[in-house]
């Protein structure tokens, strides 16, 4: 999403979808186009979450796409989502793909991210949108449910996340999320504490 907001207090939350309709695509702006995934966006791709904060070199990047998308060519061609801009360069990205955060495989909203010369132009929530449509194509019962796991840092990309329907997590820890479950409930808590107080600030008329 956007670049991670260090300034509040790092703690990993998850969100889970909730009821919703099946979405319809939202309109890319002019210039942008959803594009089949091609192995020259590797590369693009691991800039681009470098570039966010979310992975901590592009060596270790590369590492991690290959160990994580590349394992499964098929999926990755059907599940990895790609918007260009009009030079046919990756603008933004997200992906559909399995996680064990709750002890069981199932699907995940992954690695979502829009290049900052991009970004407040909605590609975003049209990413989001194409992911959640995708999701009801292949889990048409809806169960288990859609997840994510973002953080605090991230807590823009939570108010948008919160507005498509998902919910925060509430409860006792999952057995595959990286967490104290000593502290767990008490520093979800907090976490959703700091999410919403900075939503809410945003939300405030300016003087």
């Amino acid at each position: 999403m956007t670049v991670l907001d260090t300034s509040v207090a790092h703690i990993p939350v998850l969100m889970v979808l909730g009821d919703h309709e099946p979405p319809a695509d939202a309109p890319l702006p002019a210039g942008y186009r959803f594009a089949a995934w091609e192995p020259r966006f590797r590369e693009p791709w691991v800039r681009l979450h470098v570039l966010l904060g979310q992975l901590p070199s592009y060596e270790e990047g590369l590492a991690y796409f290959e160990q994580a998308y590349e394992a499964d060519p098929a999926a990755l061609s059907r599940q990895m989502i790609i918007v260009v801009d009009e030079k046919d360069e990756l603008a933004g990205t997200s992906s559909l793909w399995q996680g064990n955060h709750f002890g069981e495989p199932r699907l995940r909203v992954h690695w979502v991210g829009v290049d900052p010369a991009h970004q407040r132009r909605g590609l975003a929530r049209a990413l989001m949108l194409r992911t959640i449509r995708l999701f009801d194509e292949l889990v048409p019962s809806g169960e288990p449910p859609l997840y994510l796991t973002t953080q605090t840092e991230s807590w823009p990309a939570c108010g948008m996340y919160l507005k498509l329907g998902f919910v925060p997590y509430i409860g006792p820890m999952p057995p595959g999320f990286a967490a104290d479950p000593e502290t767990f409930e008490t520093r979800n808590g907090e976490a959703w504490r700091i999410i919403r107080a900075k939503l809410a600030q945003c939300d405030r008329p300016r003087p």
